[in-house]
C-alpha cells in the first residue's frame, strides 16, 4: 500500500473515531515549505498587483461578472490572510505596509521583477529584512443554472412544481513574490489557484440567484484563505490539531477506564496514565489493553514525548491489536519528520 494512500485511510479512521470519542487540543508548531534565510526576522508586505490598464480591466470585469472593486477587496484579504498566518510563527515579525504599486497589465501574469533599490528603500522605511508582495490577482465569476421538477403532498394529493438551482463558481490566482534584498535573490515566485462556490434553491431564477453569497463576500473568503496558506508555506505556524482518546471499554476494567477518561478531561493526564499503566500490569482483555495503550501514546504526545509515543501506539497495534494504533503511528512518525524540518527553520531546539 502506498503511504500517501495509507496516511489518507488513516486520516479517515481517526476522524471516525473522533467523533464518538473524547478528544484533547494540541498546539502544534507546522513547518513550513520551504528555509528562509536566518538573517531574515522582519516581512514586509506590499501589493503590487494594481491593474496597469484600469479601463481595460474594468472592461473585463464586465465581461465576467466581477463586482466592483472585487479584487481590490480580494488583494487586501489575501494580506490580511498572510499577515494573521504571520503573527502565529515564532520565526518572524510581519509589517503590513498598506503600499500599493502598479503590476502586470491584466492581473494574471506576472510583470519583471521589483528593482532592488526599489526593494532596499521599502525595506529600511519599514526596519524589515525581507519584502513579500502579490504580484498578480485576478478573479474570474460565473452563475450558472439548473431546473428540476420536485414532488411534494397538499391535501393528500402528490403534486409536482419547478426548482430553481443557482450556482456561483468563483475562480481566484495569486501570485507572490518572496524579496531578499541582502542577497538581492527571489527566494519565491508562487503562483496559487483557489476555487469557491455557493449554491442555493429558489421558486424561481432569480429568488436562487439573489440567495448566493455576495461575489465580494466570497471573493474575500478565498482570498484570505489563499494569504493563510502564502504564510504557511514561508513561515513555521503554530497550529490546532485534535486527538481523540478512549474513555469506556467493556468487562471489570470498566469503571477504572472511565476513572482514568475522568482525569485526563479534567486535564490531570499523569494521574490517567497512571490508571492505563496499572491496566496493563492485570489481566484485561487485549481490547482493553490496547485502548489502554493507546491513551498512553496520546498521553506522551502531549507531553511532547513523540518518540515515547509512536512505541506506545505501536504496541496498542502490534501486540493488542488495536486497528487505531496504526494510524496513530503514521501521524506520531509524521511529527518526528516535522520536528527535524522545524530544527533546520528555526535554527533551535523545538
Amino acid at each position: 500500500m502506498k503511504p500517501k494512500f495509507l496516511l489518507l485511510i488513516s486520516s479517515f479512521i481517526a476522524t471516525l473515531f473522533a467523533a464518538c470519542s473524547p478528544t484533547i487540543p494540541l498546539q502544534v508548531l507546522q513547518p513550513a515549505d520551504m528555509v528562509v534565510p536566518e538573517h531574515i526576522q522582519t516581512i514586509v508586505t506590499v501589493d503590487r498587483s494594481k491593474p496597469e490598464k484600469g479601463f481595460l480591466n474594468f472592461l473585463e470585469g464586465l465581461i465576467t461578472g466581477e463586482a466592483i472593486a472585487q479584487d481590490r477587496e480580494g488583494r487586501r484579504a489575501a494580506l490580511n490572510g498572510l499577515t494573521e498566518a504571520l503573527s502565529r510563527t515564532p520565526r518572524f515579525t510581519v509589517k503590513h505596509s498598506g503600499i500599493e504599486l502598479i503590476g502586470s497589465k491584466g492581473g494574471n501574469s506576472y510583470a519583471a521583477p521589483l528593482e532592488w533599490r526599489e526593494v532596499e528603500k521599502i525595506c529600511r522605511d519599514y526596519n524589515a529584512q525581507a519584502l513579500v508582495t502579490i504580484e498578480t490577482y485576478d478573479s474570474d465569476n460565473n452563475i450558472s443554472y439548473n431546473t428540476r421538477i420536485e414532488k411534494y403532498k397538499k391535501d393528500g394529493k402528490e403534486l409536482t412544481r419547478t426548482k430553481y438551482d443557482a450556482r456561483l463558481d468563483m475562480t481566484i490566482r495569486i501570485g507572490w513574490r518572496f524579496y531578499d534584498p541582502k542577497t538581492q535573490v527571489v527566494l519565491d515566485e508562487y503562483m496559487a489557484m483557489d476555487q469557491e462556490s455557493d449554491t442555493h434553491t429558489g421558486n424561481t431564477q432569480d429568488e436562487a440567484r439573489r440567495y448566493l453569497q455576495s461575489q465580494t463576500s466570497i471573493s474575500r473568503t478565498a482570498s484570505k484563505a489563499a494569504g493563510l496558506n502564502y504564510g504557511m508555506r514561508i513561515a513555521p505556524v503554530w497550529i490546532t490539531v485534535s486527538r481523540a482518546f478512549y474513555d469506556a471499554c467493556k468487562g471489570n476494567a470498566a469503571a477504572q477506564m472511565e476513572q482514568a477518561a475522568r482525569y485526563a478531561k479534567a486535564d490531570q493526564w499523569e494521574k490517567a496514565a497512571e490508571i492505563w499503566q496499572a491496566l496493563l500490569k492485570t489481566s484485561v482483555d487485549d481490547k482493553t489493553a490496547g485502548r489502554a495503550a493507546y491513551n498512553l501514546a496520546v498521553a506522551n504526545e502531549r507531553a511532547g514525548m513523540l518518540e515515547s509515543a509512536v512505541e506506545w501506539a505501536q504496541r496498542a497495534y502490534t501486540q493488542y491489536g488495536n486497528k487505531k494504533g496504526q494510524g496513530y503511528i503514521v501521524e506520531l512518525k509524521n511529527r518526528i519528520s516535522d520536528q527535524a524540518r522545524l530544527r533546520q527553520q528555526m535554527k533551535e531546539k523545538v
